[in-house]
């Protein structure tokens, strides 16, 4: 005979997958909703224009994050995501986005799907953070040139020669 729970898992209303859960793990009590800490934001935080993020993954995990608004934008590791005060929820009084990484803009069911207007802020930020490292580096070479020139014309003029 087959176990009943796990044969008919996909058949359980949400409800019932929930009891079954709480049955499994063995306490009755329900634990409230916290923040993981190191996204939690305070005032000081969210003066300095950052968001709670929560991060939904490609695998459908979800992340929560501290991340900084900068330009209309939010840098999640290797992507940028362009942000609309209209897409910023509240929690406790607390700025949140929820925030699929595949996707530009976060997800908001209260507005049209579309992901176009924030492309000249992502293109934005994106130009303004680039690494521009060889121009500083000819620039100092060309310094160091210039004193060592400059030290061997003064040095001839010191020794008379």
């Amino acid at each position: 005979m087959e176990n009943n729970d796990t044969n008919d898992k996909n058949h359980k209303t949400l409800k019932e997958r929930l009891e079954f859960l709480e049955v499994k793990s063995g306490n009755g009590k329900k634990k409230k909703f916290s923040i993981p800490f190191r996204a939690r934001i305070g005032k000081k935080n969210i003066r300095d224009g950052y968001v709670t993020v929560v991060v939904i993954e490609d695998n459908y995990n979800i992340d929560f994050r501290k991340e900084r608004i900068v330009d209309g934008t939010i840098n999640l590791e290797d992507t940028f995501h362009a942000i609309n005060p209209e897409d910023i929820f509240f929690y406790k009084g607390k700025p949140f986005i929820f925030q699929p990484k595949r996707k530009q803009n976060p997800y908001n069911p209260l507005a049209q799907n579309h992901e176009t207007y924030g492309h000249k802020y992502i293109l934005a930020r994106m130009e303004g953070d680039k690494i521009v490292g060889k121009k500083r580096a000819m620039g100092w070479g060309m310094g160091i040139v210039g004193l060592v020139i400059l030290g061997i014309i003064a040095y001839s003029f010191i020794t008379g020669g």
